[in-house]
């Protein structure tokens, strides 16, 4: 099962590999990349990572990277066989910002059972977005 979601996504960066090849041989002088083109990119280094994806498509590592940050939907993305989130708990503390509350706690875990739990300091700001797209990279 692995190995044939694995062939396919390799297949996946190979068909966007030559969309992006196309591009560059048809462009205009100096175009920017078409937005279509990017969504893909972003969608893919989502699952995939960014490094492998910038390397396949020969694109800039930081210009990938931002936008998979800006990103919301690659982390909530339903590709086949990725596991969705199925609920999100949050304690009326927390989300009323009483005093006494403690500060933000998230907790990941993915279909293998590995489970991570995150507890910070009250008014410590976290980029939840990057923390899970760094928990289901390391899957790969």
């Amino acid at each position: 099962m692995a190995q044939r979601r694995n062939a396919a996504e390799a297949e996946e960066l190979a068909r966007l590999s030559e969309d992006v090849a196309r591009w560059r041989r048809t462009r205009a002088k100096l175009s920017p990349m078409p937005a279509a083109l990017w969504k893909a990119a972003v969608v893919v280094a989502g699952r995939l990572g960014v490094n492998p994806v910038r390397l396949a498509l020969g694109i800039n590592h930081r210009a990938l990277q931002s936008r998979v940050e800006a990103d919301g939907e690659v982390v909530a993305s339903a590709s086949a066989g990725a596991p969705t989130a199925r609920f999100v708990e949050l304690s009326g503390t927390q989300v009323l910002g009483l005093p006494g509350a403690g500060g933000p706690v998230v907790e990941l875990a993915d279909a293998h059972g590995t489970r991570m739990t995150v507890r910070l300091a009250a008014g410590t700001k976290l980029d939840v977005a990057r923390l899970v797209a760094a928990f289901r990279r390391r899957q790969a």
